[in-house]
């Protein structure tokens, strides 16, 4: 008997943020599971080499650098498949929200929200045009209402604003929609935002990510998803 094919398998994945930690971690896991990997990271000729992955330049926060690796993308490979937005900035978490400077707030929104909306935006067309589509946030459990505390002000302020604009999209593209659109928050992760001393490996919501870029057509849409669980936010 066959084994089954990974839903991955063939499909042309965009993932930001990429040259480390658990965009790095997504990469090799979707190349694993037979994707595509288009990464895109600031610096291509900085990110150590990945056989079979697809590296070129994309800067988030600026639209046409965005436009350009979406164009790039969809001419060469004549679809996209499936986007992760990963790329994102912690700046000084300890600073006081009252202490926080503007500069900082605006920076963390330009990439962390900013980023996110300027991809799907190109994304989101093109995937319903082809009759499908997978979009996974990387959140954080730091942009959840339901357990906001102090500290990591202009990060937590920018992923919540993330979950509600993947509920807002999720929303008006419908329930029925080909194109599926989650969040998802990676736990506590050891890469240079989370330190050496948290508790999981990038591998772990490496794995959680490419699961739900592997959703069938009747899965789930507009979800903030923990441990590979529907979770509060």
């Amino acid at each position: 008997m066959p084994l089954p094919v990974d839903p991955i398998a063939g499909k042309v994945i965009l993932l930001t943020g990429a040259n480390r930690g658990i965009g790095l971690a997504t990469a090799k896991e979707l190349k694993a599971r037979g994707a595509t990997v288009v990464a895109g990271v600031r610096q291509p000729s900085k990110m150590a080499p990945l056989e079979g992955v697809i590296v070129l330049p994309l800067d988030v926060a600026n639209a046409e650098s965005c436009r350009a690796f979406v164009d790039c993308v969809e001419k060469h490979e004549g679809r996209i498949d499936g986007l992760i937005n990963n790329a994102a900035i912690l700046l000084n978490p300890k600073t006081p929200v009252l202490d926080m400077a503007e500069s900082d707030l605006l920076s963390t929104l330009e990439i962390d929200l900013g980023g996110p909306i300027r991809m799907c935006q190109l994304v989101v067309p093109r995937m319903l045009a082809k009759g499908s589509g997978r979009i996974v946030n990387v959140s954080s459990g730091l942009g959840a209402i339901s357990d906001m505390a102090g500290g990591y002000a202009a990060y937590r302020m920018a992923k919540l604003a993330l979950n509600g604009f993947t509920k807002i999209l999720a929303a008006e593209l419908g329930p029925n929609s080909p194109v599926k659109v989650n969040s998802l928050c990676p736990g506590w992760v050891r890469t240079d935002m989370g330190g050496a001393e948290a508790n999981r490996d990038p591998s772990e919501p490496a794995r959680e990510i490419a699961d739900l870029v592997a959703i069938s057509a009747d899965g789930p849409t507009g979800g903030f998803f923990r441990r590979g669980e529907p979770a509060d936010w």
